[in-house]
């Protein structure tokens, strides 16, 4: 019997701990940005990433560009695309 609880409190502490990574597993994080202070060219790398208002980007730069333009402290990098971004063919 005690046997059967100490594995139940061993599976409840892994589940509890695997829902926490899940929540800072980086779907959203803010850009690296900081470094950037009215620079608005970027890198040709292709890198997608996808911002959190909906839009795929080429790059992380990119996605710090429309930031600046649109004064926007929300825009965050949701996750690395790895859908086939619609600008290439």
């Amino acid at each position: 019997m005690a046997g059967k609880v100490v594995m139940l409190l061993c599976v409840m502490l892994l589940v509890a701990f695997a829902g926490a990574e899940e929540e800072n597993s980086g779907l959203y994080r803010k850009p690296s940005c900081a470094d950037m202070v009215e620079i608005l060219a970027c890198p040709m790398n292709l890198a997608p990433v996808c911002g959190s208002d909906g839009n795929t980007y080429p790059n992380e730069c990119a996605l710090c560009v429309q930031r600046q333009l649109a004064a926007s402290c929300c825009l965050e990098r949701r996750y690395q695309d790895q859908r086939k971004p619609e600008w290439t063919s």
